[in-house]
């Protein structure tokens, strides 16, 4: 895990992220949808020194691939946790990362992008597996606790993420929705310190 820290995510989110993670905290009706009204923009990127190598194909799927691990981890939260309220965050962590891997294929077609995968991508899906052979090493109180922190590392390494998959892109829909998910993955990352402190 300590290897890829600085480059990574549910699983959650299930790391979960740009529109996509806009289930990361309570709905509020007189929010604006982005996606909804930003104007069009081109599928592809156009190659600078910020972006060398990218395309808005390799951002979708890196936010794709952090949910996907988030889901998949936070399965085992709610499949194994002992403690009532690290069961009920993971269930979350579930509902709300499908909800956002549902938005990202919305966005990607809207876009016209088919996801494609580069070396993040790639190093993203070796560290959620090694996280969740990590996890299912655990049980009891053993497990609670291993699960929280991971939720705190991964939310954190989510507004990381966050961050420099903005500098990837110059799609106006893409930077609108990274922009508008920082606060959502914040408040995921609120809950997770508070949660954590409680099973420790």
């Amino acid at each position: 895990m300590q290897n890829f820290r600085t480059t990574r995510v549910t699983s959650a989110l299930a790391i979960g992220a740009f529109g996509i993670l806009a289930a990361c905290s309570p709905k509020n009706d007189n929010t604006t949808d982005t996606l909804a009204t930003t104007p069009p923009a081109t599928a592809s990127t156009p190659t600078t020194d910020a972006n060398a190598g990218w395309t808005d194909a390799n951002v979708v799927d890196v936010l794709t691939v952090a949910n996907q691990g988030e889901v998949d981890y936070s399965q085992i939260g709610v499949d194994k946790a002992t403690n009532a309220s690290v069961k009920q965050y993971a269930q979350m962590m579930v509902k709300d990362h499908n909800t956002m891997l549902d938005a990202v294929k919305t966005l990607a077609s809207k876009l016209n992008v088919v996801p494609a995968s580069n070396d993040k991508a790639n190093d993203l899906k070796e560290e959620n597996t090694k996280d969740i052979n990590d996890l299912n090493g655990k049980t009891g109180k053993d497990f609670d606790k291993e699960f929280m922190e991971e939720q705190v590392d991964m939310h954190q390494e989510t507004l990381d993420l966050l961050n420099d998959l903005d500098g990837k892109t110059t799609n106006a829909d893409l930077k609108a929705a990274i922009a508008e998910a920082k606060p959502k993955v914040q408040a995921h990352l609120d809950q997770a310190k508070a949660l954590k402190d409680k099973v420790d």
